[in-house]
């Protein structure tokens, strides 16, 4: 069992019951491979934290933009070049 001071800032989070829903922004770029992996780590009574092991690694590679997308980046680019 790891102490809490082994565990990084960033896992350490309030626990709650399961299950649950993790909520967070992940700003992908298209035609990228990624590769995610998720651990937990629980306060204890005696202040120690609890850390799961890795969870399996789930690989991805998101696609190209759709047409929508591609749509609003070309009106943000025309706005920015009709201001310069």
């Amino acid at each position: 069992q790891r102490s809490a001071q082994d565990v990084p800032t960033k896992l350490v989070a309030k626990a709650v019951p399961l299950p649950m829903t993790v909520r967070g922004h992940w700003f992908l770029s298209p035609r990228t491979e990624y590769s995610v992996a998720v651990q937990t780590a629980v306060k204890q009574s005696d202040g120690e934290y609890l850390v799961s092991g890795w969870s399996e690694t789930v690989e991805f590679c998101t696609g190209d933009y759709a047409k929508e997308h591609l749509a609003q980046l070309q009106e943000k680019a025309e706005l920015i070049a009709g201001r310069m």
